[in-house]
């Protein structure tokens, strides 16, 4: 029992697993207690029995699967362009003083770009369909992901230079067998972390050109349009669920391919 209250302790997944369980059923018990007494009004905050009811016809009616498979595919295209980006880049800045000087504290400050207020500039460049929409996410995903790439391969320790050197080993064998496994694996926590920002930024993006489809714009339609507030709650629950179960997919990956990072 003293273990469920240790500093920093750690419990057994099975009991992890039971105590996630109860904390799941008082949750709803108490969301369900107040919309029933009446404590907030249903139609801002609707019963979960209610949201669970209106996934049949979300489903039947208004093509969820269709729309979601819009916003997947549309954020998966924008991870593996920002990545393909961002490492070459990233690496660049990082090992090499000239480029470091050169663009180091510009590709910081591009931390602090209002992304959404740059939507305009993106509609002006690519137009107001798909391509322009991941475009945007991949945007949203390189002002995080280069400096996280920097910041790792500055952070290598240099006794793994050093040591490679002594063996002889060339600059290009040192960025080989030193930096690039060192980076990406640290880099991939990274990259799980920003990914789930791409998730708030793709709702957002898919309010432009409405027709396209996706997520956010069935949110559009749904909720102001006919006021549907259970099937509103569904959603923003359905992404919620998606997007963890591709956060726990990547983390699996990343103990698959960098097996040496858990060891």
């Amino acid at each position: 029992m003293s273990s469920l209250f240790e500093l920093r302790g750690s419990l057994p997944k099975s009991t992890r697993i039971k105590i996630g369980l109860i904390g799941l059923v008082a949750i709803i018990l108490v969301w369900w207690l107040v919309v029933a007494l009446k404590i907030v009004n249903p139609k801002i905050i609707p019963s979960p029995f209610a949201i669970l009811g209106s996934l049949p016809e979300l489903v039947q009616r208004d093509q969820l699967f269709r729309h979601l498979s819009l916003t997947i595919f549309m954020n998966m295209v924008s991870w593996i362009e920002g990545v393909a980006i961002a490492l070459p880049i990233g690496f660049l800045i990082g090992l090499y003083p000239l480029f470091g000087a050169l663009f180091g504290g510009y590709i910081q400050a591009t931390r602090y770009i209002p992304l959404t207020a740059t939507i305009v500039l993106f509609m002006a460049a690519f137009g107001i369909y798909m391509f322009m929409k991941v475009q945007f996410l991949t945007f949203a995903i390189l002002v995080y992901l280069i400096t996280a790439v920097v910041f790792r391969v500055q952070e290598i320790p240099q006794i793994y230079v050093d040591a490679t050197k002594t063996l002889g080993a060339s600059k290009w064998q040192i960025i080989k067998t030193v930096f690039i496994p060192q980076v990406l694996s640290r880099v991939s926590t990274d990259f799980i972390n920003i990914v789930a920002i791409s998730w708030t930024y793709a709702i957002y993006v898919e309010l432009i050109n409405k027709q396209e489809g996706g997520i956010g714009a069935l949110i559009y339609n749904l909720y102001f349009r006919m006021n549907e507030t259970e099937k509103l709650y569904a959603l923003i629950l359905i992404m919620v669920a998606v997007g963890f179960l591709f956060d726990q997919l990547l983390r699996l990956l990343d103990r698959v391919i960098f097996r040496f990072k858990y060891s």
